[in-house]
């Protein structure tokens, strides 16, 4: 019996009919937790929530004396009402002896149930054909819409509120309180129930997520201890040899894992871990896939072939033999595709056979893009769209993103068999094409295809095979799919089409933002007290009426007739006081906000200003790093840490801070030159010397005239030669001679650049002498003389004649200390540095003295060069 339950479960999550197991003994009969399973499989959630099972647990056919169905109608506490219940039926069954691991089966089976019609509402389509309130006592159905508001409330988490017209939102009630609230009950009545239980719970708390306002930290944490309590147990069942999953079976079992996992950390915008998350789903399912160049043609009139990306894929063996005849699409079935009909851009790339040369880049991926392409299992489809998706989560916005995700959507729609997944993939296209003019019209009406497609049933796709991989992919709700439409509306400039959706979605802060985009303002404010009069406590409205009347009064009644739970309330006055400058109170306001619900990342980026504003070092840095533990990539949050750390002499914690910082921001020069102080200080040469050349490169870049000064930090550049020269060890205890071709680099890009500043050329000079080349050392030196008296300043600004007088004499020590000195040449010969150092001195101070006598003949600085003179003369 308790294999049999076993192989019920996962065949649950698989959606697989159920079969006798190699090797069992046991045979399949027809109880009524089997019945439950193979309703749940065939797509019947509603016979399955009618079905005698359901009505024990759910009271059906109580009479309204009974003293269970006066509690729950005077009370409305449907949670206390389906627990008593729940206990009664796993403790004993008025109708038939049963054991307690089928018992367990059958609560499980019938919150799945539960579930799945709440999907089956809000996303899949079509319509379920019934209510909720239809499978609780008959006498409490008149109490229908303040059951609906109980759900709303009880659902609301961190001050993140239930979409309002969220359909059916009972199930997901229902759901919740059988599927979670009773998760450790399931878990402790039988041990086989508790292999899939967690799992079900786990895309409870999902869906429960995706219909709240905004992320929410509570939801994130029992998401992430379920994922790994699954994991464990999954990973368990994989390695058993003996066990209700036969190896393909658990091959599939753990690849939807890695990918729901990493779909709730994709939702997070936990990418990099994502990211991982999908490489170890696609390594559990062998799938393979490359993303390539291949020549061929986008447009109607193009003669030549160019390179174009693509994906080639292709499933494991095993995986692509593997699906289910019964979830095979028919031919034709799914969303429609609709064409693009244009007089120019292809309906799809015609891709040129491949070469030898093209095949052999590929490897063992021996796919030619214009051969026939070869079916994927879902799962895989599912797969590429998940890493499609993390390209556009970890790359900004711009067209090569676009061109990097178009390979992935395209693969999955060239072979369509699944409406779910194909769905997904259209939609990702609408996006896609949202931005491109040829391709937008196609785009919104792609979308509204979507749109409509999930109000009627589809003759070629069934519930069975609509659910199948529904958590396999982020497929958006109904009311989602319509926002999103109205918001490619707007883009377009249909503002009007736009308004109606809108309004139709009692989507109120959208509705007011289309009034004002038509410069509806008064009319906006109407329609906002017009709603007010009829929901005076709604928190939202009062918050919408604030921002149009930038009034914190609203924001402060909204806080208050919420119960102060609306955390929208206090960031909407937080974000008021902020922008006046009143920096105390605003900090309280978003200080209370991050309280109820802390995954807000923007939120907590203002308080760190605010900190930062208010000198409250302590508040900013706890706030900026919670900023970066949300979004680590987030490189102004480790910016402005940086900035603290430095204020406060750390900048070893300066230095990690802005190396993060610039992972994100690698063009920033304001960021480099700070990683470059920061390097310098704690006595990291090696980034030092990294930052200072990058930080060159971006400067001379935006350079103006007479300007390149700013471009070369003289002191910093002066300190890394130093280091060499004086034999300093480095924060590794490294000798700083180890960078020496390094450092060499580095002032050859910066002379190739800049070649009028005497400092830097003296420092090049530095360089040389310590390397004991004495003919490119006298060059460098020669190379600073000769900026100097570029300047024509210095035959009327006698300032700038002493510095040439200066830098005359000096050049002169040069000449004298290194000229006689001999170095061998590329033959081994030995050669004086300067053998006519001497001649060459005397040259220099006689072109000096001769532009400069009628000017300063008097001064004493010309003295100095007369003394020189003379004594170049007794030098041979």
């Amino acid at each position: 019996m308790a294999a049999t339950i076993d192989q019920q479960q996962w065949s649950i999550i698989l959606g697989n009919d159920l079969q006798q197991m190699p090797g069992s003994t046991e045979q399949i009969t027809s109880t009524e937790a089997t019945t439950l399973t193979q309703l749940l499989l065939t797509g019947e959630y509603a016979k399955a929530l009618q079905s005698s099972v359901a009505a024990e647990i759910f009271g059906t056919q109580l009479p309204e004396t009974d003293p269970e169905t006066v509690a729950l109608e005077s009370s409305l506490d449907l949670p206390a009402f389906l627990t008593k219940r729940i206990h009664s039926y796993l403790e004993s069954t008025p109708s038939a002896p049963l054991t307690t691991s089928s018992a367990a089966l059958d609560v499980l089976s019938i919150g799945i149930a539960a579930l799945y019609a709440f999907v089956q509402a809000g996303w899949t389509g079509p319509e379920v054909g019934f209510e909720p309130v239809d499978i609780l006592p008959a006498h409490v159905k008149s109490k229908a819409k303040e059951l609906d508001r109980q759900a709303l409330d009880m659902l609301a988490v961190g001050g993140e509120t239930v979409y309002h017209l969220s359909p059916q939102i009972l199930f997901l009630h229902m759901a919740r309180i059988v599927l979670v609230d009773h998760l450790d009950l399931l878990k402790s009545k039988d041990a086989v129930v508790a292999k899939t239980a967690p799992w079900w719970a786990l895309r409870t708390l999902f869906l429960q997520q995706r219909t709240l306002g905004g992320p929410t930290g509570l939801l994130q944490q029992q998401m992430l201890t379920l994922a790994d309590e699954i994991e464990a147990i999954a990973t368990k069942e994989v390695e058993q040899e003996q066990g209700s999953l036969e190896a393909i079976d658990k091959k599939e079992v753990m690849t939807r894992f890695w990918i729901e996992k990493g779909l709730i950390l994709h939702w997070y915008t936990d990418d990099t871990k994502a990211y991982e998350t999908f490489q170890k789903a696609q390594s559990t399912s062998g799938f393979r896939f490359k993303v390539t160049g291949a020549l061929g043609k986008r447009t109607k009139f193009q003669q030549f072939d160019t390179s174009q990306l693509v994906v080639v894929a292709e499933s494991s063996r095993d995986m692509a033999s593997s699906r289910p005849a019964a979830y095979k699409s028919k031919v034709g079935s799914g969303p429609k595709n609709l064409e693009h009909n244009d007089d120019t851009v292809l309906e799809k790339i015609q891709f040129s056979e491949l070469s030898e040369e093209d095949r052999a880049r590929l490897g063992d991926l021996d796919l030619d893009p214009s051969k026939k392409i070869e079916d994927l299992h879902p799962i895989d489809h599912a797969l590429l769209l998940a890493f499609c998706l993390n390209i556009k989560n970890t790359n900004p916005a711009h067209g090569l993103t676009v061109e990097q995700m178009f390979p992935f959507v395209t693969r999955v729609l060239e072979t369509p068999n699944n409406w779910t997944v194909y769905t997904m993939a259209l939609l990702l296209r609408s996006r896609l094409e949202s931005d491109k003019s040829r391709t937008v019209e196609r785009g919104a009406l792609q979308l509204q295809a979507l749109v409509d497609q999930t109000k009627v049933e589809d003759e070629t796709s069934t519930v069975r095979e609509r659910m199948h991989h529904f958590f396999s992919v982020p497929l958006p709700s109904k009311w989602e799919l319509e926002k999103e439409l109205a918001e490619q509306y707007m883009s377009l400039g249909v503002i009007r089409s736009a308004l109606e959706i809108f309004e139709r979605l009692e989507l109120w802060e959208d509705v007011i933002s289309c009034h004002q985009f038509l410069d509806q303002s008064d009319k906006a404010k109407a329609k906002c007290l017009e709603l007010l009069e009829k929901t005076p406590k709604n928190a939202q409205l009062l918050c919408i009426l604030g921002d149009l009347d930038q009034d914190p009064e609203r924001y402060k009644e909204a806080w208050e007739v919420s119960g102060r739970r609306f955390a929208r309330a206090q960031r909407s006055l937080g974000s008021y006081y902020f922008k006046r400058e009143e920096y105390e109170p605003a900090k309280e306001c978003y200080q209370l906000a991050l309280k109820i619900n802390p995954l807000f990342e923007n939120s907590w980026f203002i308080l760190g200003c605010i900190g930062m504003q208010l000198e409250e070092f302590d508040v900013a840095i706890e706030a900026f790093t919670r900023v970066v533990s949300i979004d680590p990539d987030n490189g102004e949050a480790w910016n402005n840490m940086a900035a603290i750390y430095m204020r406060n002499n750390n900048n070893l914690d300066a230095q990690h801070a802005l190396r993060q910082a610039l992972k994100e921001k690698r063009g920033s020069w304001k960021i480099w030159s700070n990683y470059m102080y920061c390097s310098m200080d704690v006595g990291d040469f090696t980034e030092g010397i990294r930052a200072m050349g990058m930080l060159v490169e971006l400067r001379w870049k935006q350079k103006k005239e007479n300007e390149n000064e700013e471009i070369v930090d003289i002191v910093i550049l002066d300190r890394i030669v130093q280091g060499l020269t004086r034999d300093l060890k480095d924060l590794y205890s490294r000798k700083v001679a180890f960078q020496e071709s390094r450092i060499e680099e580095l002032l050859l890009g910066i002379t190739n650049r800049i070649t009028t500043d005497p400092r830097i050329w003296r420092i090049c000079g530095k360089f040389y002498f310590w390397q004991k080349n004495y003919v490119e050392c006298l060059e460098c030196h020669l190379k600073a003389y000769r900026s100097v008296i570029h300047n024509p300043k210095i035959e009327t600004d006698q300032a700038e004649f002493e510095k040439a007088v200066e830098a005359a004499i000096e050049m002169v020590d040069w000449y004298r200390n290194l000229g006689p000195m001999t170095y061998k040449d590329e033959q081994g010969q030995e050669q004086l540095v300067a053998k006519d150092w001497a001649y060459r001195a005397k040259q220099m101070i006689k072109s000096l003295m001769a532009r400069t006598r009628d000017s300063f003949e008097d001064v004493s600085a010309f003295e100095k060069l007369k003394d020189t003179m003379e004594d170049l003369k007794s030098e041979k």
